[in-house]
């Protein structure tokens, strides 16, 4: 089976609660945040996961405090590439903070769950201020629904919860199965702590529109990976290739 790694790509840093990313949990504990998109080393063709947002949307949309770490234009470049050059860009979900460079990728076909799409056009008013629909605006989509193979060894997964129509994405690499979650989430969503871990294996992500479905996904994600990658985790912040 053909192997890849991923290149983390961090580009900016915003100011949030931590109840965001834990549900219950830690509220009122300010964290700040890495919104990446992640690189696909390997392919035959050019692949992007998400497309990230800067600091001035996050500041502008949704007033939280952030820090530039560095363009999307720049993240490309360290890797030789230009946005024109991504083939495709796999979207695990449109929340504004994960597809607001996606219109600069003017050559890509642009993956997404289909339910997904829908309900980014015409969201329910609780998750309103999640989507911005002008960065959504003639991108060219492929709809996929459930399980689909992007290329051999790399796979949207399903993992409903966060959004209507989250998906995962499975890469396989040299040390195995990695998987990019899809849902906003940290390490910790996936390890509590000593005193939680008896009565919840995992921690369900603080933003969601169906709570047990979005426990179901963290889990089964959890078991599914051999290189387990939550998708706001600053871990990967200097990390420059998975594995």
């Amino acid at each position: 089976m053909k192997t890849y790694r991923i290149r983390p790509l961090l580009l900016t840093r915003m100011e949030i609660d931590m109840g965001i990313l834990l549900y219950r949990h830690r509220y009122g504990e300010k964290f700040m945040s890495p919104a990446y998109c992640w690189y696909i080393e390997g392919a035959d063709k050019q692949i992007i996961i998400d497309t990230s947002t800067d600091a001035e949307l996050a500041t502008a949309f949704r007033g939280f405090p952030a820090e530039k770490v560095m363009s999307f234009e720049e993240a490309l470049g360290g890797l030789g590439l230009k946005p024109e050059d991504i083939d495709l860009v796999i979207q695990t979900h449109l929340h504004w903070d994960h597809c607001a460079n996606t219109a600069k990728c003017t050559n890509a076909r642009v993956l997404v769950n289909e339910t997904e799409l829908h309900f980014a056009f015409s969201p329910h008013p609780l998750t309103g201020l999640s989507y911005k629909k002008d960065l959504l605006e003639d991108l060219n989509f492929v709809l996929v629904d459930g399980y689909h193979e992007v290329a051999p060894g790399i796979e949207v997964i399903p993992a409903p919860g966060h959004s209507p129509g989250t998906q995962a994405v499975a890469i396989n690499t040299d040390r195995g199965k990695a998987i990019i979650t899809g849902f906003c989430c940290v390490k910790e969503n996936f390890y509590p702590p000593e005193e939680l871990k008896k009565i919840m294996p995992v921690i369900t992500p603080g933003t969601h529109t169906d709570v047990m479905a979005a426990y179901n996904s963290t889990l089964r994600i959890k078991g599914m990976a051999d290189i387990l990658i939550p998708i706001h985790d600053p871990s990967y912040a200097n990390v420059t290739s998975i594995p």
